[in-house]
């Protein structure tokens, strides 16, 4: 193979195609990555029309989709997302030739045909070419035209969802919501973001989206969240061989490990039912907070009312230091006060454990395998 060429595979390694752009300059790659982008708005217009006829012989309505963006999602393989910018722009420039002629001879991207229909008004520049396209978007935000009827449906229009993988393990959450409170929302998880603590054993702290992340579990723990009745089920023949790695599950929920175990045992309101070796159910303990409201209120005295980590004074809850898994008491010198991050995501997620520093005798945090100072 020459100088000149360079080899895509699929992942069985074979080559599928050759193309001679390796050893090229910068400037030529460059020219390439343009022109190829020329090409897709090309197709793109082509994709324009031919989905116009489409809508119109209602060919989505008889293949019995929902819309004409679920029909499209499946028989181009989109997202979602890209399905409904493709019909959207279709309509939007149905009676606007000059866009889709842009496309078609490759002087404007998708994306900004995509931006620029969303502008009713006719404009002596109709791609606003001395914009970026984040400016067109921008302009065409400040221009649509938006009638009562579209604000009121976009509120209509607002979702979450949260989907569980099979084993409840992991969530996946996306939506879409109208834009006043979409940036109230906004504002609001940026400005919790802010305030959690970032620390050398907490990499994943310095992550904008991890810490986002975090804001929305802090948001909705609220500062005094209904402590939730959970039931821990525990096979004790699959449990006691493993140290609880397996045989540990919720109601109705997922299997846990052993930090998920703690953290539900450690501030709940819980029972814990044991099924024995025989396959006998036992039932152990009443389904009652695992720390009495009034020994919680005295521990949180005693750590002058706030968490003995950074002294902050939100969303307090009490820790046992020796977990109850390992046979940590709740006695007042077993328990201490921390704020919800270092308590749930610090300790029982992020498996950081806590210790007194040895010359001033504060609480510190550090990772497990790293000893202490």
């Amino acid at each position: 193979m020459g100088a000149n060429i360079c080899s895509i595979h699929h992942p069985g390694d074979q080559t599928i195609a050759t193309l001679p752009i390796a050893g090229l300059s910068v400037d030529s790659l460059e020219q390439i990555l343009i022109g190829e982008e020329e090409q897709i708005a090309h197709h793109r217009a082509i994709q324009l029309a031919a989905l116009q006829l489409i809508d119109q012989a209602q060919v989505a309505t008889a293949d019995g989709a929902r819309n004409l963006t679920e029909w499209v999602a499946g028989r181009l393989d989109l997202g979602i997302d890209s399905a409904h910018a493709l019909v959207r722009t279709m309509r939007r420039t149905e009676h606007r030739p000059e866009l889709r002629q842009a496309m078609a001879e490759g002087t404007a991207t998708f994306d900004r045909v995509e931006a620029a229909s969303r502008i009713d008004d006719r404009d002596p520049d109709p791609l606003f070419l001395h914009l970026p396209v984040n400016g067109v978007h921008r302009e065409a935000a400040i221009r649509a035209r938006k009638s009562s009827a579209e604000e009121r449906r976009t509120i209509e229009d607002s979702y979450v969802v949260l989907q569980p993988s099979l084993d409840r393990s992991w969530y996946k959450i996306w939506g879409g919501i109208d834009g006043l409170l979409g940036l109230m929302i906004d504002g609001t998880l940026s400005e919790i973001a802010d305030r959690l603590p970032v620390g050398p054993d907490m990499p994943q702290s310095r992550n904008g989206a991890w810490r986002r992340a975090m804001a929305l579990a802090e948001l909705c723990a609220g500062d005094d969240p209904p402590q939730t009745q959970i039931t821990v089920f525990v096979d004790a023949a699959v449990a006691t061989a493993n140290d609880a790695r397996s045989g540990v599950y919720l109601q109705a929920g997922p299997t846990v490990g052993r930090d998920a175990l703690d953290a539900v045992l450690c501030d709940s309101v819980g029972t814990v039912m044991i099924d024995r070796e025989q396959g006998e159910p036992m039932r152990y303990g009443r389904s009652s907070r695992s720390i009495p409201p009034a020994l919680r209120s005295a521990i949180i005295h005693r750590d002058r009312n706030g968490c003995v980590v950074d002294g902050s004074r939100n969303r307090l809850q009490v820790h046992h230091i020796v977990p109850r898994s390992e046979g940590g008491a709740t006695e007042p010198e077993n328990l201490i006060t921390l704020c919800w991050f270092h308590h749930h995501v610090a300790i029982h997620r992020l498996g950081l454990v806590l210790y007194r520093h040895p010359k001033h005798g504060r609480w510190r945090l550090r990772r497990a395998t790293r000893p202490p100072p």
